[in-house]
């Protein structure tokens, strides 16, 4: 465990927040403060003061752009960072990660990848009103899912001699001949398969509160409204009430004492400044492949 200035993680994560929002202005893109962030910013006016998270999500089109936006207009602070920039990064989103700091999660401490202080970004993609084409395609997401954190050796308890760690390894190697951005591609294109058609629903399949839950009418994110957090205004769901219901219920309610905690027991290690710790910014994704 180690002790973590929250305060001043989520203030650098505000700033990358200030810029995902100044180029989303700039360029006429849709994003929604979502999960946590958007319960923070109903029921505190920014961050849960124990959170340590910021998540935004963005209709598939504003997604791709914004990729393409960044490439053009991000500051040099920042990295979008995705399975198309960094050979071992495995979540199905983006990120965009600040450079010169260090963030070791410890279920991925062994992967090379850029691991400064993250925003997450997720994808919203259409699809199917039909509720057995959605069973299908969530076990077609379930499935790859497990091929890519198997192949990642992706897991908390990954001490040398323990036999999750070792189980997990074996299948690390057997799995070694499928490549990490062709598993990417196949999720990418399952995730997708529904942008054509004119569906009602639609869905953050990458987010861990699992498919299911993540299902919801388009009417509810609608057009963005903007909502008060910390010190500026940001965008959320137009039916916000609605979505943090469903995501959370009694959404006002505090958790009991014991439960807001930040997560001392995932963070590893963080540093605000590489150059005063004479670390390097990040470690060049091409010097491992998995």
């Amino acid at each position: 465990m180690i002790n973590i200035n929250v305060r001043k993680l989520q203030l650098l994560q505000l700033d990358a927040f200030k810029e995902v929002d100044r180029i989303c202005k700039r360029n006429n893109l849709k994003y929604f403060m979502i999960g946590g962030t958007l319960l923070g910013a109903v029921r505190h006016k920014g961050f849960i003061p124990w959170d340590m998270d910021l998540d935004i999500a963005m209709y598939r089109e504003d997604y791709d752009r914004f990729a393409e936006c960044c490439g053009r207009e991000l500051s040099g602070k920042y990295f979008l960072q995705s399975f198309k920039t960094d050979v071992d990064f495995f979540p199905a989103l983006s990120r965009i990660c600040i450079n010169n700091t260090y963030l070791e999660i410890e279920r991925s401490r062994h992967l090379h990848h850029h691991k400064g202080i993250y925003i997450d970004i997720f994808p919203l993609d259409n699809v199917s009103d039909d509720k057995r084409a959605r069973n299908r395609q969530k076990k077609i997401l379930a499935l790859i899912d497990n091929i890519i954190l198997l192949k990642a050796c992706y897991s908390y308890d990954i001490e040398f001699f323990s036999l999750k760690y070792v189980i997990k390894k074996l299948f690390t190697i057997l799995l070694k001949p499928l490549r990490l951005k062709w598993l990417h591609k196949m999720r990418e294109k399952v995730m997708v398969q529904d942008a054509k058609e004119d569906t009602g629903l639609v869905c953050s399949t990458a987010s861990h509160y699992g498919y299911s839950k993540q299902v919801l009418n388009r009417e509810i994110y609608g057009s963005p409204v903007l909502m008060e957090f910390e010190d500026g205004l940001y965008y959320a769901p137009r039916k916000w009430e609605e979505y943090l219901r469903i995501l959370y219920g009694d959404y006002m309610k505090l958790p009991p004492l014991e439960e807001r905690t930040a997560m001392e027991n995932v963070y590893k290690k963080i540093v605000f400044d590489c150059e005063l710790e004479g670390m390097r910014q990040h470690v060049d994704p091409c010097e491992m492949a998995i």
